[in-house]
């Protein structure tokens, strides 16, 4: 199958995936097309879920090697859900299992990209995570990461199975939050997993990131932060920042130095 095959294809998938496969790729190749692009580069996704950013971008750049790097065996289910599709999946991809806070063996990467991975990284392992990253990227090398939603934006506790879209992670406190998991529909894997989920989350604001990275010894080339239109409670604003409660996400292109 090549790339306007594909594209066909995914074009008819189902939104979510269809985003993943073509909508994600295509924000990321606009955005290292002023610095050389994608094309002949290696590339790694690090932490890729099943892997359909990986393939998107596999696809769309048949002279690139796509490595997707993942702490669990979720890329086993890439398959499937390419096949439901009518899909398969492309030769230039492969697949990397890690320990959780390692990365992988391979080096010399052109690009590394990661879409709402770095807000799971917990804060007491991020430092060590990306400087391994860093060893990994050739010198001049680019990292794109996005993060969405920020801790403490409306929807930054990832809890949308709950309803949580207004800061409620934050104007509840977190007895009651495990109430609200216990009181769902959710099975008790579900639960202890979103569970799992936020108290792992390491809290950064979008100057946290940017701070800690530039501090690794990386140079941001471009940024773009995403701000809500929407009041806080006059409770959040008591307590935290305004521009930390109204940042929904963070875009940086960095250069390794």
């Amino acid at each position: 199958m090549d790339a306007l095959e594909f594209r066909t294809c995914a074009e008819a998938a189902p939104a979510d995936l269809r985003q993943k496969l073509i909508a994600l790729p295509d924000i990321i190749a606009d955005w290292l097309a002023p610095h050389g692009g994608l094309d002949g580069c290696k590339v790694m996704d690090f932490g890729c879920g099943p892997g359909e950013l990986a393939a998107g971008l596999a696809y769309a750049h048949p002279s690139s090697e796509v490595i997707g790097v993942e702490v669990t065996d979720e890329p086993s289910r890439l398959g499937g859900i390419l096949s439901a599709a009518g899909l398969a999946s492309p030769s230039n991809l492969s697949f990397r299992d890690v320990p959780l806070g390692q990365v992988c063996d391979d080096t010399d990467f052109d690009v590394v990209v990661s879409w709402s991975v770095f807000e799971h990284i917990q804060r007491n392992q991020f430092d060590a995570v990306i400087g391994r990253l860093k060893t990994r990227i050739r010198p001049g090398g680019l990292l794109f990461m996005q993060v969405s939603p920020l801790f403490f934006s409306p929807e930054g506790s990832h809890l949308w199975v709950l309803g949580y879209t207004d800061w409620q992670h934050l104007t509840r406190e977190l007895s009651e939050v495990r109430e609200d998991l216990d009181a769902s529909s959710l099975n008790d894997r579900q639960r202890e997993l979103h569970w799992k989920l936020l108290l792992r989350l390491n809290r950064f604001t979008a100057p946290d990131f940017e701070a800690r990275l530039c501090a690794a010894g990386f140079s941001v080339v471009r940024r773009q932060i995403d701000r809500i239109d929407r009041e806080p409670p006059p409770e959040l604003l008591n307590a935290y920042d305004r521009e930390a409660l109204t940042t929904e996400q963070i875009v940086l292109l960095l250069r390794r130095d």
